[in-house]
């Protein structure tokens, strides 16, 4: 950035060399052109430099959305002089953003689709997504698809092999989710699921992402989940945060212990739900001779649960000590949220 003085004193220099050579120039002017045209260049040159470095900066005052309007991203965090891309910049500009979608890029790898102004046209839309997620599948690592009036979930979705985090909220008419999809994503970190209209979750979902450290399914019409999806069988050794809030289970299986059995600080949410019924298909069981939990957070809050035996009974756990030490791990009796 240049200073006042500066601002003044430069444009006086350069009219006074200017002056200089022409007064000199007047007996060789062959070779005085020849100097003076060198000199144009080079101030050519220093400026238009000088201009692109200057709008690769970022101020402190921009945000770095773009695409779209201007808002501020809850899991993002701007810093001065971050780099802002366009669509031209990281995709295939022949493949346009879905029509009535916007499609906002930060740091070139993390894009929001949102189409909450698309209403009709379902089928077109999915088409419209795959092809615009296939155009820079090598790309990506985090995505949110937003607010969408699909009905089924994009397949291109699942080509997306370098994705770390997934965001699928507020697509309201999705009730299930595909087979052998994420499966394929092996870098994958954390998935979220919220406010769509899943109905079930069946097992094989997420079988053997060693990656993955969080799920997330809150405020959805989920009744019942496949008793393996995260049981020990589905390989998920890094899977510490599991969110069911707000559905509608009326039962769960013995999988949430069985976890808490295996992986240390375990965090398992099924408040406001249903609940009543306790499974074990899995044939699980818990005495006083058992490896010891692992310091896990069951929260089964705000459900309809009559009597605490019912948890014992049904989960298969024996023992008055075993049963006192799974009791300071459950959450009952006080409304969590």
């Amino acid at each position: 950035m240049l200073n006042v003085a500066e601002a003044v004193t430069r444009p006086l220099m350069r009219i006074n060399l200017y002056k200089m050579l022409n007064h000199h120039c007047t007996k060789y002017s062959k070779v005085c052109a020849s100097i003076i045209f060198t000199f144009v260049h080079i101030l050519f040159i220093n400026y238009v430099t000088g201009f692109r470095e200057r709008r690769t900066m970022m101020p402190n005052d921009v945000s770095c959305y773009v695409g779209g309007a201007t808002r501020e991203v809850p899991h993002l965090n701007c810093a001065a002089n971050d780099v802002m891309y366009t669509l031209r910049d990281v995709t295939d500009e022949q493949v346009p953003c879905p029509s009535n979608c916007e499609c906002s890029w930060f740091y070139s790898s993390i894009l929001r689709i949102t189409c909450e102004n698309r209403t009709t046209n379902t089928t077109s839309l999915l088409h419209e997504i795959d092809a615009y997620l296939s155009s820079f599948a090598s790309n990506i690592t985090e995505l949110e698809l937003w607010k969408t009036p699909l009905t089924e979930f994009p397949e291109s979705i699942c080509q997306l092999e370098g994705l770390t985090q997934i965001y699928l909220d507020h697509n309201w008419h999705i009730n299930r989710l595909p087979d052998n999809c994420f499966t394929r994503l092996h870098e994958l970190q954390q998935f979220n699921c919220k406010s769509i209209g899943l109905t079930s979750l069946q097992n094989g979902l997420f079988d053997n992402l060693t990656k993955l450290n969080q799920v997330t399914f809150q405020w959805n019409n989920i009744s019942s989940i496949g008793a393996h999806l995260f049981d020990v069988t589905a390989n998920l050794p890094n899977l510490r945060f599991i969110s069911f809030v707000a559905n509608k289970l009326t039962e769960i299986d013995s999988w949430p212990v069985q976890r808490a059995q295996l992986i240390n600080g375990t965090k398992i949410f099924l408040s406001h739900n249903r609940i009543s019924r306790f499974k074990n298909s899995l044939g699980w069981h818990y005495d006083c001779n058992s490896p010891p939990l692992l310091s896990p957070t069951i929260d089964l809050t705000s459900n309809d649960i009559r009597h605490l035996n019912d948890l014992f009974q049904g989960w298969n756990i024996t023992g008055l000590y075993a049963r006192a030490d799974l009791r300071r791990f459950i959450i009952l009796f006080y409304d969590f949220y």
